[in-house]
């Protein structure tokens, strides 16, 4: 997913959810030595992923994205809540992310409704 796909998916989403304006996006590069594994805390913030990495698994609270898996029906690109990323490779590798905060946590989305 490109950024410019990604910027235009998250107006339609968060119009969705209610919050057309009243958000704004920050651009996240994770950079992962080989075999490491990060967590993103996220309950109140989505994660969309751009730019997707081979060999690295991202799962949440939403569900996985994993090239690699063929166990899965849909891979996902949106995250929230508990976010662990995992490069399972030899390599150095890089993964980006638009965050999404929503400018009034009182507003923040419930997952129910997501």
């Amino acid at each position: 997913m490109t950024t410019a796909l990604a910027q235009e998916y998250l107006r339609g989403r968060m119009a969705e959810l209610g919050f057309a304006d009243q958000y704004y996006i920050r651009l996240r590069h994770y950079v992962l030595r080989p075999k490491q594994v990060i967590t993103i805390h996220a309950d109140v913030h989505l994660f969309l992923l751009i730019q997707p990495p081979v060999m690295v698994r991202i799962q949440s609270d939403y569900g996985i994205y994993d090239l690699t898996v063929d166990n899965v029906n849909e891979l996902q690109y949106e995250h929230q809540g508990l976010i662990e990323v995992e490069n399972y490779s030899s390599h150095l590798q890089h993964v980006q992310f638009i965050q999404v905060i929503i400018q009034n946590n009182d507003h923040a989305p419930d997952r129910r409704k997501v």
